[in-house]
């Protein structure tokens, strides 16, 4: 599968993101399947990478780990998945997460009225 980005530039993005908004945690990159790629995924269009970041858990946080999703067509952090499966996304409105038409474009396929 070709992508625009490589394994390297993913990382970087990956790292500047957490360096920027003090994200805990740590990118192993010598760990199999810490950074992966997928023909698609939640609210991506196009190809996007999932980037695996250990963390020490605290008694609120239910895995080990969070996810930021980048997407390889924009170059850019989409969201992350934190340890307890909720998705967030520091960059938005300020930090306090995504909004709510960010929430329902990944979400809306699953709505039910």
């Amino acid at each position: 599968m070709k992508t625009n980005l490589s394994m390297e530039q993913v990382y970087n993005i990956a790292e500047t993101y957490k360096e920027k908004y003090k994200l805990s945690g740590t990118i192993d990159t010598a760990a199999e399947r810490t950074i992966s790629k997928y023909d698609g995924f939640d609210g991506i269009n196009g190809k996007a990478w999932l980037v695996l970041v250990s963390i020490v858990p605290t008694k609120y946080e239910a895995d080990n780990q969070y996810t930021i999703v980048i997407s390889d067509e924009k170059r850019v952090v989409e969201y992350i998945i934190d340890a307890n499966g909720h998705y967030f996304s520091p960059h938005s409105k300020g930090g306090s997460g995504m909004t709510d038409e960010e929430f329902d474009a990944i979400w809306d396929d699953d709505t039910e009225e």
